[in-house]
């Protein structure tokens, strides 16, 4: 009996100290399981959306609509699989920064500026007539007050999300539609930032001490950045500027500093990303940056669609036409208000319906803006007019993700040959670059016979430019004169970047013991992708790669040996007519007088 007893005051402590291990346990594993269905929401969205990319790369539709789709399917309309769509936008908001960044990194400032002055006066006009009709299309709807503002809100504001994505998927950043489109995107969230300073005081008086703060905040934002980006950041770059992992998280860190920075001076997390990309847009390393960043910002974007898509609610008829009726308006309002201003800045007809076409939308500012105007208190807004923000996008996004695609024809339809002839004088929508257009000749790497080959270039005086990721060596090149761009060959995103499609004459002189992440067939297979017309010149150890590489189409193909052999053979015969002597004073006097940025 006593040991019966003890068995069981043992088996009591047991489940005791069992059940306290268990309760100590707990906390971790609930985590744990937070997290997974973090995990587990994360993972529907993107095997969703790939599934449905599929299908839309089958069908030939923009991946744009299946993303959307995906979240439509998976939401709270569809199945039902993701349970926390607030952490999903959370981690959207970091495809927004990571694009934005992309963006104010492939900025050219400079010509920024300038477009930005042409940019003024249609951004003005299109946000006021567009917000007017959106207000007018709104009071006709029903809706009057706060409703009517916000509406008429929504249908002034054009999507930087949806636009730079697809303008930058199509390769027309740089054209004059595709900057005067970023000009007025800038504007627009210059405009957006002074409507959220004054969105709480809605329906009262006008918060002017805000608006003044806000501006003072704004432009401490960018001095602090440009004082950062001219005395500190060049030291903290040219200390790593030979790790690129470093050189990568340390842009990063930027961006995420200066987005922080922003959030605390109550501005959006795009408008930081983009100043902390345009400030250090500037330096040598931003195009290796971009082509880095590009792959989180693929894997994040999608996410923000997604999440889009799961916002949409069952939509009455009423609501339906209701929607129908202002994306047509805002169509129809990108038109009446860009295409004449852009025409008044000088430009031509087709950059003002390219211009109209891209802007096509609404932002996801306004849903950003409706959201908020529906946690209030009192609420500015209800539900469906929440409903009918979101539906607006996303018709909206549809309806221009096509006009883009078919963007060309379009614009040749509204331009008619016989009004580019009379009324336009330059109908080119690319800006060239400066002197003249890009160099007839690139060299893709330069070690030691591209550095001999710079020499005889310059020696010439024929026109050449020169891509490598050495900063050391661009940093000789530049001094010489030599326009560089900094950057690894083995990506393609570097090289679209570098103007590769643009050259004649593509010389890649670095054999492939030396190079890093690729090779010459692999290299020769990408710059004939990016630019089919060019003749593409790359290098071989030995014979057998030689010929696979004139097989994969490579014009000529460098064997240093060969050349060196054919060259001794030279002067073998110049030995036998006596005048090596003479070859020898010639090569030494070469050797003083060549200039080598390769030692």
């Amino acid at each position: 009996m006593g040991n019966g007893l003890v068995l069981v005051a043992l088996r009591d402590v047991t489940i005791v100290r069992l059940m306290n291990w268990l309760t100590h346990c707990s906390t971790p594993l609930l985590a744990s399981t937070e997290s997974s269905h973090l995990l587990r929401d994360i993972g529907a969205c993107i095997v969703a959306a790939t599934a449905l990319a599929y299908v839309a790369r089958l069908l030939r539709q923009p991946l744009l609509l299946a993303y959307i789709a995906a979240g439509v399917v998976i939401g709270p309309l569809g199945l039902k699989w993701v349970s926390d769509i607030e952490s999903i936008q959370t981690l959207a908001e970091l495809g927004l920064a990571f694009l934005l960044f992309i963006v104010g990194l492939e900025i050219d400032l400079t010509r920024l500026s300038e477009t930005g002055k042409k940019a003024l006066l249609p951004t003005i006009v299109q946000v006021g007539v567009s917000g007017l009709l959106g207000w007018l299309i709104a009071l006709a709807a029903g809706y009057h007050g706060l409703p009517a503002i916000y509406l008429g809100s929504a249908v002034a504001f054009s999507s930087t999300m949806i636009v730079l994505k697809l303008l930058a998927d199509r390769n027309e950043m740089q054209s004059a539609a595709g900057q005067m489109t970023l000009g007025v995107l800038l504007l627009q969230d210059v405009a957006a930032i002074l409507v959220l300073a004054i969105q709480p005081s809605l329906g009262g008086a006008l918060p002017v001490s805000k608006v003044v703060m806000t501006t003072i905040n704004g432009l401490a934002m960018v001095g602090g950045a440009i004082i950062a980006t001219r005395y500190i950041l060049p030291k903290m770059f040219r200390f790593v500027h030979k790790s690129p992992e470093v050189i990568l998280l340390s842009s990063l860190s930027w961006c995420f500093v200066v987005c922080y920075t922003a959030v605390k001076l109550d501005f959006s997390i795009a408008m930081g990303a983009m100043i902390a990309g345009a400030s250090i847009s500037a330096f040598p390393y931003s195009l290796e940056v971009v082509s880095k960043v590009r792959g989180l910002r693929d894997f994040f974007v999608p996410l923000f669609f997604v999440s889009l898509g799961m916002l949409l609610t069952v939509p009455t008829r009423g609501v339906l036409a209701t929607v129908l009726v202002f994306a047509v308006v805002t169509i129809v309002s990108r038109f009446v208000s860009i295409w004449p201003m852009v025409r008044v800045g000088g430009y031509d007809h087709r950059t003002g319906v390219l211009s109209s076409i891209h802007l096509s939308q609404t932002s996801e500012f306004s849903l950003m803006l409706a959201l908020i105007g529906m946690q209030f208190v009192p609420a500015h807004i209800d539900k469906d007019v929440v409903s009918i923000v979101v539906l607006l996008m996303i018709v909206s996004s549809t309806l221009s993700t096509y006009m883009i695609q078919y963007s060309q024809p379009l614009a040749q339809r509204f331009v008619p040959k016989a009004k580019q002839q009379q009324g336009d004088t330059n109908m080119s929508t690319v800006i060239a670059p400066e002197g003249g257009g890009p160099a007839p000749i690139m060299l893709i790497g330069c070690y030691r016979v591209g550095s001999s080959l710079v020499h005889e270039l310059r020696q010439a005086t024929i026109e050449f430019s020169v891509i490598d990721f050495n900063q050391d060596v661009n940093n000789r090149l530049n001094a010489l004169g030599v326009p560089t761009t900094y950057g690894d060959i083995s990506h393609m995103d570097t090289l679209e970047h570098a103007g590769v499609d643009k050259a004649r004459i593509l010389i890649a002189a670095i054999g492939d013991d030396f190079l890093r992440g690729t090779d010459n067939l692999k290299l020769l297979q990408v710059l004939r992708k990016v630019n089919p017309t060019a003749k593409i010149i790359v290098t071989s150890e030995s014979i057998e790669r030689a010929l696979q590489l004139y097989n994969a189409g490579a014009d000529y193909v460098l064997i240093n040996r060969t050349l060196a052999a054919r060259h001794l053979m030279e002067v073998i015969s110049e030995i036998g007519a006596g005048e090596l002597p003479n070859r020898r004073e010639f090569e030494i006097e070469d050797l003083r007088r060549r200039i080598e940025v390769v030692v």
